[in-house]
């Protein structure tokens, strides 16, 4: 048998990533078969082994296709606004997770297999980790951005960079709950970027012109 090409080889692997995709949106990520993504991918359970470890592996590499790690997100938006001002990047940030989630068919799949399709239990313990790491890159980023824009605005009596960065962790949790949960009916962009404005400038307001008047 011919030695499959690089190119080749990386097609397979994104078959069998596909086939994967398919069978734990279906049946979730307990209940996905090896056997049934193999069958799905037109693979063997070999070639399977051959690029993936076991099916947590699988999950992992699903997830890491189309997730964009947030400090790769940041340089990117940042390019793009000039002075790269924190506050407006935040908003940039979080209206691209908005649009992925509207637009971006996989990503939605994805994210769907991984908040509503995983069974978190001593079975699953590595898609736990994985929900884990995944939570633990956003808030950390989002607390650094938090504690920039503080540096320009103010931040509401008794809240920290923090609470800040949760609360918006909750606001973008809850979108795409809405959305994948009832996608007939929630409409994920409608609005979305009157209402992160309207948050935003909730969480960071400006100062009044007491405030300016004192400081100046």
């Amino acid at each position: 048998m011919a030695r499959k090409t690089k190119s080749e080889s990386e097609q397979t692997r994104e078959h069998i990533l596909d086939a994967a995709e398919a069978e734990m949106l279906d049946r979730g990520v307990g209940k996905a078969s090896l056997e049934r993504i193999a069958q799905r991918a037109n693979v063997t359970r070999g070639a399977i082994y051959w690029h993936f470890e076991d099916k947590s592996a699988l999950l992992a590499a699903m997830v890491a296709r189309t997730k964009m790690p947030m400090r790769d997100l940041r340089q990117c938006l940042s390019e793009h606004i000039p002075g790269a001002a924190p506050l407006e990047l935040l908003k940039e940030m979080m209206l691209h997770g908005v649009n992925r989630l509207a637009t971006d068919d996989q990503h939605r799949r994805v994210c769907h297999i991984v908040l509503h399709r995983c069974e978190i239990d001593q079975s699953e313990a590595a898609s736990a980790r994985l929900l884990a790491a995944m939570f633990d890159e956003t808030r950390a980023a989002l607390v650094a951005i938090s504690h920039e824009v503080a540096e320009q605005r103010s931040l509401p009596a008794g809240l920290t960079a923090e609470d800040i960065a949760d609360m918006i962790m909750a606001y973008m949790a809850g979108l795409y709950e809405c959305s994948l949960r009832h996608p007939d009916t929630y409409r994920v962009e409608h609005g979305a970027e009157t209402k992160i404005e309207a948050l935003l400038n909730g969480l960071f307001p400006l100062p009044s012109p007491e405030q300016t008047a004192t400081s100046s």
